[in-house]
């Protein structure tokens, strides 16, 4: 998916929010969510960066993280003994 089109898709679902829960994100917000994501923690795109000499925030993937809390079911995780709910694989 290209990024005008990941962007544009996150952006129309970051618009209605509040409807979206894990059961009823559609395939395509999971797909935008899913890769603006991955593109972040592969670094090929960043929240923030400096251009020309200040710092642009791109708002539309902060939007996708704050989506991909939306979509995410709660699921019990472990670390040593340590136990609780969590959002992010």
């Amino acid at each position: 998916m290209p990024n005008e089109e990941l962007r544009a898709t996150v952006e129309a679902a970051y618009e209605i929010r509040a409807q979206i829960t894990p059961k009823n994100a559609s395939p395509q917000v999971r797909a935008a969510v899913d890769t603006a994501l991955d593109l972040l923690d592969a670094g090929s795109l960043r929240v923030a960066q400096k251009h020309a000499g200040s710092w642009r925030v791109n708002e539309w993937l902060k939007k996708a993280v704050l989506l991909s809390f939306r979509i995410a079911e709660n699921t019990p995780t472990q670390s040593g003994e340590l136990r609780f709910f969590d959002k992010v694989p």
